[in-house]
């Protein structure tokens, strides 16, 4: 893997008028909200073992679906970057024909950060966060290579760690991007501004809080799969030297 020169920060800014003028690009983070309501309100419950798989269960199919619907949104995005332009529909037969890729690329690098916090747990030098944050800038690239890269399932995990380490700089700071977008301020505004509209407007029911959580979600995974897109491609085909 080559080495990496350059690093283009403006791309932070521009990420926001093109989302404003490409709202399509959170469509698919807002329906894999929609479709972990359905599941939320499908999966049966149950007591001790029995509620615990369930739990268990539902949180890896909820993190799936959530990443294939940012996965989707890299598609649209790169699409945005490369031609200005971003039909949903050809974004989504693009995601259906590499759909085991993302989802591949997606449980493993779930599988690689819990054993990261697994790992953690017990170096207390480092610790879970500590080991997470390491393992999260590796697999940084992976769901993007799997979605825009043509980077096949499992392999996209060797391919993120490849770049990252070829790219240390771009990469830090478009994991601190995902990090305080889509983990952090998307979970600040989950509690503090979601909380204040419900019991106001249509805003009565626990269905009607889900949905909104679902739409709330929607432009922070999108910012991020503009930044995620855009980086990659840099790394992978633009600055390399």
């Amino acid at each position: 893997m080559r080495r990496y020169r350059g690093i283009d920060v403006s791309l932070y800014l521009r990420a926001f008028p093109l989302l404003a003028r490409h709202p399509q690009i959170m469509l698919a983070p807002f329906l894999a909200g929609l479709a972990n309501i359905v599941l939320a309100t499908l999966m049966p419950g149950g007591t001790g073992f029995l509620a615990a798989a369930n739990s268990g269960l539902a949180g890896l199919f909820s993190v799936l679906i959530s990443s294939f619907g940012l996965g989707v949104a890299i598609i649209v995005a790169d699409s945005v970057w490369r031609y200005g332009r971003a039909p949903f529909r050809d974004a989504w037969e693009q995601a259906r024909r590499k759909g085991g890729d993302i989802i591949m690329s997606a449980f493993g690098v779930s599988f690689v950060i819990y054993m990261a916090g697994l790992v953690g747990s017990v170096v207390p030098v480092v610790g879970p966060i500590g080991l997470i944050l390491v393992a999260t800038y590796f697999m940084i690239y992976a769901l993007p290579a799997a979605s825009i890269g043509g980077v096949p399932g499992f392999a996209s995990l060797q391919s993120s760690i490849d770049r990252a380490r070829a790219a240390v700089l771009p990469s830090i700071i478009v994991t601190i991007a995902y990090i305080v977008v889509y983990d952090l301020g998307r979970s600040v505004f989950e509690m503090t501004v979601v909380p204040a509209l419900i019991g106001r407007g249509p805003f009565t029911s626990e269905l009607s809080f889900s949905v909104l959580d679902a739409l709330v979600q929607a432009p922070f995974a999108a910012y991020v799969a503009l930044v995620l897109a855009k980086t990659y491609d840099d790394v992978s085909y633009g600055r390399m030297r």
